[in-house]
């Protein structure tokens, strides 16, 4: 079984995927609405995306725009990250901070050597953490 993070998005889709690519790295495939077979029904969309996957080593983020008027700002999740070490977590974290809201800064906690959380200028809320060992495989990390 894989549990994949799917966001939805209110127009945005496309510049908030390419910046997670830019700041996560993976491959970015995006599919507009004006490619689909919905194209006809849907021209005030065509420009928007009707699927974006993200994918890197073993992740996945998936996306879309959600039609006018049906948007919902995300709340009650994060997307959590955990990061092979202090120095990649912080790098991620800094990246996804860039003109988001640091919820709680980036600092060693009793659980992690590195862990903060921000809500990206997209609105979506990420977690990002690492362990508190370096070398020990703790917690939820999978």
């Amino acid at each position: 079984m894989k549990v994949i993070s799917y966001l939805n998005f209110d127009g945005n889709c496309g510049p908030a995927m390419t910046f997670y690519q830019s700041v996560l790295g993976g491959e970015l495939i995006t599919m507009p609405y004006g490619d689909t077979p919905m194209a006809a029904d849907m021209p005030d969309m065509a420009d928007k995306m009707a699927h974006a996957c993200l994918m890197g080593d073993g992740w996945t983020i998936m996306a879309s725009d959600c039609p006018a008027g049906t948007f919902e700002p995300m709340k009650g999740m994060n997307i959590s990250i955990h990061a092979p070490t202090v120095e990649q977590a912080r790098e991620y974290f800094n990246g996804l901070a860039e003109g988001g809201t640091v919820i709680m800064g980036f600092e060693e906690t009793f659980w992690s050597k590195g862990f903060g959380m921000v809500t990206d200028k997209f609105g979506t809320p990420w977690m990002v953490n690492t362990d508190l060992d370096q070398n020990s495989d703790q917690g939820c990390s999978n």
